[in-house]
C-alpha cells in the first residue's frame, strides 16, 4: 500500500504523489477511444523516488514468476492471498480467474519495473526498513512517509468526473488514461497518454 504522502522531517515540505492507481491493458485488440473493464489488470505499485523526476512516485511492483505461481496454485487450493492481487474476500472463482490473469501477464513480462512516471528505471525504493532519502534543500531533513486513516463510499471513481486513471501496455509503457466509466461499468473511455519525453543531457 503506498503511504498517503511523504514529508521532510525537518522543514515539513510535503511530496506528494501525481497518481495512486494504474492498470495494464491486456484486451487483444489495440486500445483505442473505449475499453471493456474486462481488460484491465491491476498493478502492484511500491513509493520510490525517482532520480530523473526528482519526485515520490510508483514503481512496478513485479515479484518473481514463482511468487506468481504460488499465489495462482494457493488460490485454487481456496487458501487467501495478498499478492499479487488481495483475493481474501472474493468469491473463489474470480480470485483464481484475477490471479490466473496475473500469471499469464507475468510469464509474458521482459523488461524489468519501471518508474510509472517516467518509464525510467533510476529510483530508490522507499519502502524499505531505512531508506535515509536525505531532502536536498534541507540541511538537516529526511523525507519520511505519512499514512491517515479514512473512509469514503460512493459510485466509484470516473461517474461524476473523470477518474484520470493511468493506463499502461504490459510491459510498462503509458498508453492512456481512464476518464469516464459507464454506469453498469463495463466499459471505460479512455484518452491517449505518453510518458514525457527525456530531458536533454546539459
Amino acid at each position: 500500500m503506498l503511504p498517503d504522502l511523504y514529508v521532510c522531517s525537518s522543514c515539513h515540505e510535503q511530496f506528494d504523489f501525481k497518481f495512486r492507481e494504474a492498470y495494464y491493458y491486456v484486451g487483444a485488440a489495440p486500445a483505442h477511444e473505449q475499453i471493456a473493464d474486462a481488460d484491465l489488470l491491476w498493478i502492484n505499485l511500491r513509493p520510490a523516488w525517482c532520480k530523473d523526476c526528482e519526485c515520490v512516485c510508483g514503481v512496478e511492483d513485479i515479484a518473481p514468476l514463482r511468487a506468481f505461481e504460488g499465489a495462482y496454485g494457493a488460490a485454487r487450493a481456496g487458501q487467501p492471498v495478498e499478492y499479487p492481487s488481495y483475493a481474501k474476500f472474493m468469491e473463489p472463482a474470480d480470485a483464481i480467474r484475477e490471479l490466473g490473469d496475473q500469471l499469464r501477464w507475468r510469464m509474458g513480462r521482459r523488461r524489468p519495473a519501471r518508474a510509472l512516471c517516467c518509464g525510467g528505471s533510476r529510483y530508490q525504493w522507499m519502502d524499505v526498513a531505512q531508506p535515509l532519502l536525505r531532502h536536498a534543500q534541507c540541511e538537516y531533513g529526511f523525507i519520511e512517509p505519512r499514512i491517515y486513516i479514512g473512509s469514503g463510499c460512493g459510485p466509484g471513481p470516473g461517474i461524476y468526473a473523470p477518474a484520470n486513471i493511468r493506463l499502461y501496455d504490459p510491459e510498462g509503457e503509458l498508453i492512456g488514461q481512464l476518464t469516464w466509466r459507464k454506469q453498469d461499468g463495463s466499459v471505460w473511455d479512455i484518452e491517449p497518454m505518453r510518458y514525457p519525453p527525456p530531458a536533454a543531457d546539459d
